[in-house]
């Protein structure tokens, strides 16, 4: 009976342990995302093709087009814009060395953890303190995200704690009208 009981504690810990788990995004992650522009709910797949140096996301719009974008070592470490572009299908778009889509520079990160903020798109976004009661998910999964939000303009991002691969989980509010959420890491 008590080695029964074990077991099941065990488990139980086992599966929380799981569940809690931080995805490590890498080279064949793929990044289910719900963008929101205009009125419109449009899902696009993208699937990390590089993300050491320099960060490549292949993505796809149900099978009907696909496309690339391509952040630069340079922007990949120390970028201070987000870009919106909508890429052209089957086509590389190369972002300037100052730029980065769907992440945040290492830089930017390594200030947001010193600092409580950073800036982007001349915009100082700072930490918000949510607490325990803001659990941010993708899926069943939850993800351990840093929430901020902008102090001159209202937009706020959800962006995963790692500082490898700064991944943004969620936009709302964008003053340029394009809003995005994660639902999926695999």
């Amino acid at each position: 009976m008590i080695r029964n009981i074990i077991y099941l504690l065990m488990l139980i810990v086992l599966s929380a342990t799981a569940s809690a788990q931080q995805p490590t995004i890498t080279v064949g992650t793929k990044l289910d995302y719900k963008f929101f522009l205009y009125g419109q709910t449009v899902a696009i797949g993208m699937t990390v093709k590089s993300a050491r140096d320099s960060v490549q996301l292949d993505w796809n719009l149900r099978g009907l087009a696909t496309g690339s974008y391509l952040v630069s070592k340079e922007g990949f470490q120390n970028g201070s814009k987000l870009n919106f572009v909508q890429p052209a299908a089957s086509s590389v778009l190369r972002l300037a060395d100052d730029e980065t889509f769907a992440v945040i520079s290492k830089n930017a990160f390594s200030a947001l953890k010193k600092d409580g903020k950073f800036v982007y798109n001349q915009t100082t976004y700072v930490l918000k303190d949510d607490g325990a009661e803001a659990v941010f998910k993708a899926g069943d999964r939850k993800l351990d995200v840093l929430h901020v939000m902008g102090v001159e303009e209202h937009g706020e991002l959800w962006i995963l704690n790692d500082p490898q691969f700064p991944l943004i989980c969620q936009v709302k509010n964008n003053p340029v009208g394009i809003n995005y959420t994660i639902v999926a890491i695999k």
